[in-house]
């Protein structure tokens, strides 16, 4: 008689979905106030190349917390560090439309950015607690679709609120994000109880900050986001004489991971995850360079779903999959903290390193440096043991 068919763990569990709302509920308050802060930074008096530390200095704080709150997540208050980080939170977003001052609001954005650090974290390691292995990469796939849908709704939102009730109203939303999310989140309480079989506890001396498993994967990230951090920077500049186009890339580039990351993320748990990372890198690179050389029409929404598809929708959620298979339960939170902190540090850095090379060769120079570095985290992924730690 044949064995019948193991059946496949639950993933939408009660736990989960509160998780996966209040990841859409906070990243929708988070994009809501991008469009708002740089021109609340100049009302405040902030010179036209001070405004760029606003966002630099809420990243900062953000990674800086990431590292050194790392070892701290690793126990049994994960669910206590998410809602510490939410209270910080929304305080700094509340606290922004009354600054006085434009290094006054520098102070709150550290604030803020710490509160978002430690959240995040914490999130991204219950939620691969409450993700069974064998479905951990539509699991994580699944979560990811959340702070997706956000990028495509929430700027939007700020921009109408903006226009409507001004700086005070949108922060305000942004704080309000942040506290429906600690109210959604609350409930899971203790239960995300880690998905898989016990492990030693860390020796007395103290683990790692970075765990050993996650820096192959963290390193892949960090080339391959590169590139975003600068089509952040320099796509609206080179499409400044066609409103609109800029937009139009980066809406179909949401909508192309939408409808990539759980299809991606069911076929690396059945095949693995690097036939589904490289293949995706080398997609996204593509794009990249189709970007460069025809960023118009046709050939950019074209990019747009290449870029989407192979790295945001296939590479990014195969990658921390992959860094989660590779380290082992005790030291998720620290997993976390390593994945993240590369990819704000490429986002962080995308601009700075790239930008000499926009200035001196243009847009379709910028992209084929990007697409090498994308295609440089080919090797890195193919040196990935992947194999359970």
């Amino acid at each position: 008689m044949s064995a019948r068919a193991t059946p496949r763990p639950p993933l939408w569990t009660a736990s989960f979905s509160l998780v996966v709302a209040a990841t859409a509920l906070l990243f929708v308050g988070f994009y809501a106030a991008l469009p708002a802060l740089p021109r609340l930074g100049r009302a405040l008096g902030a010179a036209t190349g001070e405004v760029g530390w606003v966002i630099t200095t809420f990243s900062l704080a953000a990674m800086t917390t990431r590292l050194l709150a790392a070892r701290h997540l690793d126990g049994h208050c994960r669910p206590k560090f998410i809602l510490a980080g939410l209270a910080l939170y929304s305080a700094g977003a509340a606290a922004h439309p009354w600054c006085a001052h434009w290094e006054v609001l520098l102070a709150v954005r550290v604030l803020h950015g710490v509160g978002w650090g430690l959240a995040t974290t914490a999130i991204g390691a219950v939620v691969a607690d409450l993700t069974p292995a064998a479905r951990r990469g539509e699991g994580l796939g699944s979560w990811g679709l959340a702070p997706t849908a956000a990028m495509a709704s929430g700027p939007l939102l700020g921009e109408a609120i903006l226009a409507w009730r001004g700086f005070a109203a949108v922060f305000a939303t942004t704080a309000l994000g942040g506290v429906l999310a600690a109210a959604a989140i609350a409930p899971v309480g203790g239960g995300a109880k880690p998905a898989g079989p016990p492990v030693a506890s860390a020796s007395p001396a103290g683990p790692p900050v970075l765990p050993p498993g996650a820096v192959l994967p963290a390193l892949a990230l960090f080339l391959s986001s590169l590139s975003y951090g600068a089509l952040v920077a320099f796509l609206p500049l080179e499409m400044a004489a066609a409103p609109g186009r800029a937009g139009g890339f980066f809406t179909a580039y949401a909508l192309a991971v939408l409808a990539a990351r759980p299809v991606a993320g069911r076929l690396s748990d059945l095949v693995g995850r690097r036939p589904v990372i490289v293949p995706g890198l080398l997609l996204g690179a593509a794009g990249t360079v189709l970007l460069g050389l025809a960023p118009a029409g046709g050939p950019l929404i074209g990019a747009a779903v290449l870029i989407g598809v192979g790295i945001g929708g296939a590479s990014y959620p195969g990658l921390m999959a992959l860094a989660v298979d590779r380290t082992p339960v005790a030291r998720r939170g620290a997993t976390m903290g390593a994945y993240f902190t590369a990819y704000d540090l490429a986002i962080a850095l995308g601009a700075a390193l790239l930008g000499p090379v926009y200035a001196a060769g243009g847009f379709a120079a910028l992209n084929l440096v990007a697409a090498i570095g994308i295609v440089a985290a080919v090797p890195v992924v193919l040196g990935c043991r992947t194999g359970r730690f």
